[in-house]
């Protein structure tokens, strides 16, 4: 028997240890908690054994909301390896769920690589079940990409984070898809007047892989000082880059800063928390990340909550919210071109009507609108 609560599948849970893992599922989740309904919230984690964390099954109470989170150390296997293992996590997981709160009267996973462990039991109990998809398609072999067909074709509802995503989803899949956009979690990012300096402040923000695209904005900034020398007709006697983030090619950018004789002109923070991107924010006069790729783009979203102005790539996601009104957008990989937005920005970023930017960036991503259209699908 169906009891009446929802039951919200994610691939991780945020912790003190890791506060972006899972992050933008469980806002999803205390947002619609917050709309009134009831939500159980299940992490099936399957990072490698390097993110330390007790194994198994465990239960706790987060903001709320119960949580169940099965961690497993996997990490970097094949498919089959991988997909088999979230099978049984699942399966471990969902029998003590029942067990304890009956059978959730609907299920929201998200992404198909998730909902291909839970699409088996949610149509042997009659549960209707919904997807959200942050992920790009990714070929994993005749025998997933099947599976993630048919759990897309029986889904009661797919939802996509942007429209990019959705023409991906259907040109892969050929299924139809809703758009609603991520909940955004922008208690902390608020509209406050710029101070102007002496030095207009430009900030990246965003794991420090090759998809986000540091690379070219070394290469870019370096090529901006490089061309710019004389900043008087602009209004400004300095500029300076800060990059927030940690990850996998952060020593590479670093040294790349160095090689092109500019490292006194960038400031590295490393990891960082949302209240201090918040921060940040607040004392820059420009938001840039030239990523490769991203299905939505929640950085972007919270630079534009506090006012500031943003250089975006036509990667998927930006094309969405990114215009005229509120920054620029340039091609993937276009050194030159995002060099030359650089320079633009010094002497535009005052046009831009910061204040409306904030305001109506607020109000379209808010929890409660966001909540609102997704519990409208999960009826």
């Amino acid at each position: 028997m169906a009891n009446d609560y929802i039951l919200e599948v994610s691939w991780g849970c945020p912790s003190e240890k890791w506060p972006i893992n899972g992050l933008f599922q469980f806002d999803q989740a205390k947002a619609i908690s917050d709309s009134g309904k009831r939500v159980v919230f299940l992490a099936l984690d399957l990072r490698s054994i390097r993110r330390c964390r007790k194994w198994g099954l465990n239960k706790f109470s987060k903001n709320g909301i119960d949580v169940y989170e099965y961690n497993f150390p996997l990490g970097g296997f094949k498919p089959s390896i991988k997909y088999a293992v979230q099978d049984y996590a699942f399966r471990r997981s969902i029998k003590t769920i029942v067990k304890e709160l009956g059978h959730p009267s609907c299920v929201h996973i998200h992404c198909c690589q998730q909902a291909i462990s839970v699409s088996d039991y949610c149509l042997a109990n009659n549960i209707p079940y919904i997807i959200t998809e942050h992920i790009t398609p990714l070929n994993e072999g005749e025998a997933i990409e099947q599976r993630k067909k048919e759990t897309l074709e029986h889904a009661k509802q797919l939802i996509c984070v942007s429209n990019a995503l959705a023409k991906d989803m259907k040109n892969t899949y050929g299924v139809d898809s809703v758009v609603i956009p991520n909940i955004v979690d922008l208690t902390e990012f608020k509209y406050i007047p710029k101070q102007k300096t002496d030095t207009f402040r430009f900030l990246s923000a965003a794991s420090v892989n090759y998809g986000k695209g540091f690379d070219v904005l070394v290469k870019a900034y370096a090529k901006f000082l490089e061309d710019a020398k004389d900043l008087s007709t602009s209004g400004y006697k300095d500029t300076h880059l800060t990059i927030m983030g940690d990850g996998p090619e952060l020593n590479n950018i670093k040294e790349l800063a160095n090689s092109l004789g500019i490292s006194d002109k960038i400031t590295f923070t490393g990891s960082y928390i949302r209240s201090d991107f918040a921060k940040e924010l607040a004392k820059s006069d420009c938001f840039v990340l030239p990523s490769r790729s991203e299905t939505f783009g929640i950085v972007y979203i919270e630079a534009l909550a506090t006012g500031t102005p943003v250089i975006a790539t036509r990667c998927g996601g930006p094309e969405d919210f990114v215009n005229e009104e509120n920054g620029m957008l340039v091609d993937v990989d276009d050194v030159d071109g995002l060099s030359g937005k650089i320079q633009k920005m010094l002497s535009t970023a005052h046009i831009y009507d910061l204040e409306k930017t904030s305001t109506e960036c607020i109000s379209k991503y808010s929890s409660r609108n966001v909540a609102d259209q997704i519990v409208t699908n999960l009826k």
